[in-house]
């Protein structure tokens, strides 16, 4: 039996491994490894009594989901400065108003811009660093975030937008990846509200439901 080359099969291992190095960043750019997906083609939309409502100004690019599984983890990026209209949906601070403007929802909702949840601390006018204050009901402290300290990995997570890449200061790129809130743990844990999100893929819909703990 003719016996393969040793040094042939070296040069071929090398060869694939030197292919595979590109589609492994490539993957990993769309988030191929990761559990989590970016809503980025999916509108959020938040159920009331049976009907849907636009919660714009909330954005689907900024939130993400578990890709798989029933009760799907959902997650919004922490940064972004409206994370605060989340709250206001799990407190019942907004109305409903009726528009025939888009057939797949029965209107928007519109927030109570006096209600605020969310708030930035800054160290001083000059030097700053932005510290995310949450706030329950009573208008109580229940969690902070600081960008500068180490990620709090009970309630945030990096998770990479599918496709999306940044240029870095040496002119370079690397995946898209930003600090995002797990909502749901969040909620349930300091707020005593379940959220629930279900994914209505033909209609590219998220669908936001937040109740009281029972």
């Amino acid at each position: 039996m003719r016996r393969r080359n040793p040094v042939l099969k070296l040069i071929l291992f090398i060869v694939v491994g030197i292919l595979l190095i590109p589609t492994f960043f490539i993957a990993r750019s769309f988030g191929v490894f990761q559990k989590e997906m970016v809503l980025t083609k999916y509108k959020l939309a938040v159920e009331e009594d049976g009907k849907l409502y636009d919660a714009w100004p909330l954005f689907g690019s900024f939130a993400a989901v578990d890709k798989r599984g029933d009760d799907r983890t959902f997650y919004y990026r922490i940064e972004d400065s409206s994370t605060h209209y989340l709250f206001q949906l799990a407190y019942g601070k907004y109305e409903t108003v009726p528009s025939k403007e888009n057939p797949f929802m029965a209107g928007n909702a519109r927030y109570d811009m006096d209600a605020k949840f969310v708030e930035k601390e800054y160290t001083n006018a000059n030097d700053y660093t932005e510290t995310y204050v949450f706030y329950n009901k009573q208008k109580e402290p229940v969690y902070r975030y600081n960008p500068e300290d180490k990620a709090d990995k009970a309630y945030i997570k990096s998770i990479i937008a599918a496709g999306m890449t940044r240029n870095s200061v040496n002119g370079g790129s690397s995946a898209a990846k930003d600090p995002y809130l797990n909502v749901t743990r969040l909620f349930r844990d300091k707020l005593e509200i379940e959220v629930k999100v279900e994914l209505d893929e033909e209609n590219k819909l998220a669908i936001l439901s937040m109740e009281p703990l029972k």
